[in-house]
């Protein structure tokens, strides 16, 4: 019987050595299975939780639409920093 190798995930967590196939996050945020197994599903992962928080900081920090953009846009940049370093 022929083995059929599995596809290396990059989710962050799949990164951090958590077990998590790129599939689930691919079901979990609704994003195109053609991101799964590349490199660009946490940048589209980072854009759908940057939108969340902006949300969710003017909702329950009561900030203008700009500080929120500003505040989720300093998270999102950290992130994609520790992305960054967990791929090199």
């Amino acid at each position: 019987m022929r083995m059929i190798p599995k596809k290396k995930s990059f989710n962050v967590m799949a990164l951090r050595g958590i077990q998590m196939d790129d599939m689930e996050v691919v079901k979990q945020y609704n994003l195109n299975p053609s991101l799964a197994y590349t490199n660009d599903i946490n940048p589209a992962v980072l854009d759908i939780v940057y939108g969340k928080n902006v949300e969710e900081l003017q909702k329950y920090k009561g900030f203008s639409l700009e500080k929120a953009r500003s505040e989720a846009g300093k998270l999102r940049a950290q992130a994609s920093k520790q992305i960054k370093e967990l791929l090199a």
